[in-house]
């Protein structure tokens, strides 16, 4: 798999009938660079998951593609949702709202980085529960024999993920003001799921710092939208464009939080191996999240 929260899904809808390896860890799928170690590990794998839709498809096609194994499955879910049959699932893939806001672009050069739509699909548990049973199928098509247990682990796991959103629900239900500043562009299908507004983006391409124009504009919406909370991100410092926000808007007497709210694109290898003191690294998703709906819930005025 590409990314740990990919990891995740596999390992809960697989069980012991599978071997997993994740490629991003520490390094997330914006910067992640292939070697030739990832196509000798695919050269033994059966099945490849990748999210596609313009996030992790220049590493995961050139890994793919040097990999000369011919009996390799190569699943982009994303693609799935949108190519799919299934026009249920077609809908749950958010189209980014609006090209890069004016004079952004023009400071940096550049152009949002992903494709129309927005691939940060993990993030969203309707959108969570597709990829799960998309994983289900594909395991059930290359390993029939165990096709009952795919679809016993799958239907429990989409149960715990049904029970994460209704936990989300009662964190924030009490929370009249829900508009944040976002980090980058990557908490949509959160945002949808527990009815949070998004009401800027720091950064549209992760790691480019925002220019003068644009954090003058997002201090303007800070001060007539009453936003409180700018969510960061652990992956990147939050000693950078978030900082030069909350301190401008400190000087018009307005008191801004910063709320960890991780996007699950990296992870520590061993958060990912089970450890009997801590945590099994089958609820490591569920952890996560939990962890940014209890900061978000701090922070949310």
């Amino acid at each position: 798999v590409t990314i740990p929260p990919l990891d995740n899904f596999v390992r809960n809808v697989g069980g012991d009938h599978v071997g997993i390896v994740c490629l991003c860890t520490t390094q997330g799928p914006h910067h992640y660079q292939d070697n030739t170690q990832d196509a000798i590990l695919l050269r033994e794998a059966d099945l490849f998951f990748a999210i596609g839709l313009s996030l992790d498809d220049k590493f995961a096609d050139s890994i793919q593609i040097a990999s000369h194994n011919p009996r390799l499955q190569y699943i982009k879910l994303g693609d799935k949702l949108r190519a799919g049959e299934d026009k249920r699932k077609e809908k749950l893939l958010l189209r980014f709202s609006s090209s890069p806001e004016q004079g952004h672009e023009e400071e940096h050069g550049h152009k949002h980085e992903h494709g129309d739509y927005d691939p940060h699909i993990w993030l969203g548990i309707p959108q969570a529960i597709a990829l799960v049973e998309i994983i289900r199928d594909e395991l059930k098509r290359v390993d029939p024999p165990h096709e009952a247990d795919y679809d016993k682990n799958a239907d429990q796991y989409i149960r715990k993920l049904q029970a994460l959103h209704a936990y989300g629900k009662e964190r924030l239900k009490d929370k009249k003001n829900r508009k944040i500043i976002a980090f980058h562009e990557s908490l949509g299908y959160f945002a949808k799921s527990f009815d949070v507004e998004i009401a800027g983006v720091l950064e549209v391409t992760p790691g480019a710092e925002a220019g003068q124009a644009h954090l003058v504009k997002l201090a303007k919406e800070c001060q007539e939208k009453d936003i409180r909370v700018i969510a960061v991100e652990p992956q990147y410092p939050t000693e950078t464009s978030a900082k030069v926000l909350r301190d401008a808007m400190k000087d018009r007497d307005k008191e801004i939080v910063f709320v960890e709210i991780d996007p699950l694109e990296t992870a520590e290898k061993q958060e990912l191996k089970d450890d009997a003191k801590e945590l099994k690294s089958v609820e490591w998703y569920d952890k996560k999240m939990r962890q940014a709906l209890d900061n978000l819930a701090k922070g949310l005025p």
